[in-house]
């Protein structure tokens, strides 16, 4: 009986080893973070410096990006990796930008259509970064290469602007992500789309009355005198992503437009030029899902990131003043990608620019579909004048059209079909234009 009740122990004993084992195993991982938090540094440890006081800031990077797997629905080809020399306390590295285009464009006072095959945009980009917290950006652009201009008078009328700067500036990050100081020649914090870069843009240019300010041409009223780049200014902005990049503020102070200089006269001194205070430019974008980190945004990103966002801006020198609001969306949707944007803006150039109070609206939908990797989009535009009564030097215009686009390589390589009708009040009739870009960009 002895011997019985002794086996019998010993059977249960070995049966219960196994779960003896298995409760000391989970004893052991739950017990694992308690440990670790009883070897926190001493205090000594926790004054001594940086480690515990410089809490790393929001990285707008780490902001919810959908995975290669997940935006797979579109069979974009991977993006080639950049050409970048690296060093310890440098990098470098260099890009191109190539948009050959042919044209259609009829006209609101003429018959028939002029007919052009040219380069709208031929780029050449330098970028890097220095000690960690200093960036720079370089660009020079021969915008319109060879595209017939009749009042050129180069011979067999193909127009060769020249080699403009494109945008120069160096950023500093003092804080990372979340703090930014960019000085140079670049684009004000205007409307989202005048922000975008041009290599990633969703249909083949910008909203025609992102820059423009007068319906007859493109002229920029802050640009400088000759082929100087639309849009640009010489300034300084800061940047900042708030709330783990849910808030995005730029403002900054550019050149703007400068005094002459006063002659003396019989009373009073010679003054000298630029003596006015600069132009002011302010942009507030609210981002409700991912954010946009970089200093250009994108038309698309192509399922890369989830964009809903609502932004305003307000640009302003002495009594000129141009201010307005933009919406994007920029998500993935079914089998493919889903994009929209709409500009509404008002400027009015008061006795400081020759520019009336008008008003523009600009709306652009389309959708990726995804097997595809085809683009169909719709696009609207109008330009209104505040006047008594229409006038042909300041006219209002209605902008409508639509296309296609072929995504193959995303933005670095796509082909973009474009039709406008286009209507100007008063005009002598409604005129038409069609364009085919191919784009090429590596960078």
């Amino acid at each position: 009986m002895t011997t019985l009740k002794r086996g019998l122990l010993t059977l249960v004993v070995a049966l219960s080893l196994p779960g003896l084992r298995g409760s000391a195993q989970a004893q052991d991982s739950g017990d694992e973070p308690q440990e670790k938090e009883k070897a926190k540094p001493e205090k000594s440890e926790e004054a001594a410096p940086p480690a515990e006081r410089e809490a790393p800031p929001p990285s707008i990077a780490a902001a919810p990006v959908i995975a290669p797997e997940t935006a797979a629905t579109v069979g974009f080809a991977p993006p080639p990796s950049a050409g970048r020399i690296e060093g310890p306390n440098a990098s470098i590295q260099f890009g191109v930008l190539l948009q050959p285009q042919f044209e259609l464009a009829g006209s609101p006072d003429a018959t028939k259509t002029s007919k052009n095959l040219f380069l709208r945009r031929a780029r050449f980009m330098v970028g890097g970064t220095l000690f960690k917290s200093l960036e720079f950006f370089f660009q020079v652009d021969y915008p319109n290469l060879f595209k017939f201009d009749p009042s050129d008078t180069m011979a067999f009328d193909k127009n060769a602007p020249g080699l403009n700067i494109q945008d120069a500036f160096v950023t500093y990050k003092p804080i990372g992500e979340l703090i930014k100081i960019d000085a140079g020649f670049m684009l004000p914090p205007l409307s989202h789309n005048s922000l975008e870069s041009a290599a990633k843009l969703y249909g083949p240019d910008y909203f025609v009355n992102t820059f423009r300010r007068y319906v007859t041409n493109n002229t920029d009223p802050f640009r400088a005198a000759g082929q100087s780049p639309v849009g640009r200014d010489a300034g300084v902005q800061a940047r900042a992503l708030l709330v783990n990049g849910h808030i995005d503020v730029r403002a900054g102070l550019f050149m703007g437009r400068r005094t002459a200089p006063t002659p003396a006269d019989a009373m009073n001194p010679a003054v000298v030029a630029g003596t006015n205070f600069f132009r002011t430019s302010a942009r507030l974008q609210i981002n409700l899902l991912d954010a946009e980190p970089g200093f250009f945004y994108q038309g698309t990103y192509l399922g890369a990131r989830k964009i809903l966002s609502l932004g305003g801006f307000y640009d302003f020198q002495d009594n000129y003043k141009y201010f307005g609001g933009d919406l994007i969306a920029d998500l993935p949707a079914g089998p493919g990608i889903f994009t929209a944007q709409a500009n509404l803006g008002q400027w009015d150039g008061g006795t400081w620019l020759q520019l009336i109070k008008q008003r523009v609206y600009m709306v652009e939908a389309g959708y990726i579909i995804g097997p595809l990797m085809l683009s169909p989009i719709v696009h609207f535009e109008r330009l209104t004048s505040y006047t008594p009564a229409p006038d042909a030097a300041i006219p209002s215009e209605d902008r409508l059209g639509g296309g296609l686009v072929f995504w193959p390589y995303g933005h670095n390589s796509n082909l973009k079909f474009f039709y406008t009708r286009v209507k100007r009040n008063p005009s002598d009739h409604a005129f038409d234009v069609f364009n085919v870009q191919w784009q090429v960009y590596y960078f």
